[in-house]
């Protein structure tokens, strides 16, 4: 029997990999439709790997509806249709190319009803801190990204997984139990096409979202590389810086 978790895996694979081979010097639009492989072909390609790494929380708790939609507020924040998310799969692991990669975040509340926002990146164990940043949001509600600095410090080292942090207060007290905490795995990878390479695809498509909100085709890979990790439902927020 097929494991179910690794077709989920290998699904986003695949999808990337299609994804990848557009020819980027042209439209988006141009680009003909890519033929999805079989599920044998989908079973056979190896998960992402757990690198040693406990899975972290994309969303943070809350009940829902029977019709999926939140009831009742998360920490100090009012209720919302959609919940605070960061935008990376199912066991908040991803991989990068890149030294300074992108993290993206849907957030649900506008500015002034949150009263403070941390990023934070740490290594493995926790020792040292890489990143730590408080946000100044100007344009939510929207899908927001958050940029590693440009310089040797900051840069991530080759297969070593890091531990990243967002937290959210809409507490003006800022009351640590009203704290909103989310958190994953980020790990900088060499060039390989037989695994996603969540984090670099993911910013490539999100800038093509920005730039081109009308696009049908930018707009439809979008859709269909959220539906891969379940989150379909972010699949029509703005992505607004």
């Amino acid at each position: 029997m097929i494991d179910k978790s690794t077709i989920k895996f290998a699904f986003v694979t695949v999808l990337a990999i299609a994804i990848n081979t557009s020819d980027e010097k042209n439209s988006m639009a141009s680009n003909p439709k890519s033929k999805l492989p079989s599920l044998q072909e989908i079973a056979a390609l190896p998960p992402v790997p757990s690198r040693g790494t406990p899975n972290g929380q994309r969303t943070p708790g809350g009940t829902r509806t029977p019709d999926g939609k939140i009831d009742g507020k998360i920490g100090a924040c009012k209720p919302t249709d959609k919940l605070l998310t960061a935008l990376v799969p199912e066991d908040a692991k991803g991989l990068t190319t890149v030294e300074h990669p992108v993290f993206w975040f849907y957030i649900p509340y506008a500015p002034k009803e949150v009263h403070s926002v941390e990023f934070s990146l740490h290594d493995q164990q926790e020792t040292t801190t890489i990143y730590r940043i408080p946000l100044q949001l100007t344009k939510t509600p929207g899908i927001y990204s958050i940029s590693l600095p440009p310089n040797s410090e900051k840069a991530l080292k080759l297969n070593e997984p890091y531990h990243w942090y967002f937290k959210l207060n809409c507490d003006p007290q800022e009351k640590l139990e009203n704290d909103i905490v989310l958190d994953g795995w980020v790990t900088r990878v060499q060039p390989n096409t037989s695994q996603i390479i969540w984090y670099d695809k993911l910013t490539d498509l999100s800038k093509r979202l920005f730039s081109n909100p009308k696009n049908s085709q930018v707009k439809k890979d979008w859709e269909e590389f959220l539906k891969s990790v379940g989150l379909e439902g972010l699949a029509q927020v703005p992505v607004v810086n």
